[in-house]
């Protein structure tokens, strides 16, 4: 699986762009916010989702690891699909999804491109109760630590505890350590901030 890739933007469409890292292009459909944020022959780190259906490999990019936490969220909805689910986070920030499902507000939902008042009601009524793991990530179900603007640096310290708790560390711990290590070596590369973390737990 690809978790993210770190290199030159080489080119931005419209609802994708191409990423070249140590000479390879990676092509990743996007949300308007993360293309938003992408700049043609600049440093870009994007944390990745590899969707494997059937034969056929596609890859989405997004420019903060809180977005691709909730788009993988809202793929687990019956009827959201990634092109759906990106027409959501194109419409909506991470915050204003986990708010509008709280507060059980389909129409806000709804206002996606895509997504008509019956998904959006689906939406809210599937992930009901389901939002507190994404605090682990770096966001929460009232939305004030929800961040769709973090630095570079912010989205590799959800990136390496998103592979922490994969390697079966308890997510609390993992997530104290890992903001210690972070504070210690605040511009530390991926490699770097997870070894030093997992010598510390």
């Amino acid at each position: 699986m690809i978790h993210f890739l770190q290199g030159t933007v080489a080119e931005v469409g419209l609802d994708s762009l191409v990423i070249n890292v140590q000479g390879i292009g990676y092509h990743a459909f996007c949300s308007t916010r993360t293309l938003s944020s992408a700049r043609k022959d600049e440093h870009m780190h994007l944390a990745t989702h590899l969707h494997v259906r059937e034969q056929e490999m596609t890859l989405f990019g997004f420019a903060t690891g809180a977005e691709r936490t909730m788009f993988t969220t809202l793929t687990k909805v019956s009827g959201v699909g990634p092109k759906v689910g990106l027409a959501i986070l194109s419409t909506l920030t991470s915050q204003e999804i986990a708010e509008a499902i709280t507060l059980k507000n389909g129409k806000m939902i709804a206002r996606a491109n895509g997504v008509g008042p019956k998904l959006g009601e689906r939406v809210v009524r599937e992930l009901q109760g389901k939002l507190d793991g994404l605090a682990l990530a770096g966001m929460s179900v009232d939305g004030a630590t929800i961040n769709d603007t973090e630095t570079p640096s912010g989205s590799i310290a959800q990136d390496v505890l998103s592979a922490l708790t994969n390697l079966g560390y308890k997510p609390e711990h993992a997530q104290k350590v890992l903001s210690e290590t972070a504070q210690a070596l605040p511009d530390a590369s991926f490699d770097i901030l997870l070894k030093n973390t997992l010598k510390s737990l």
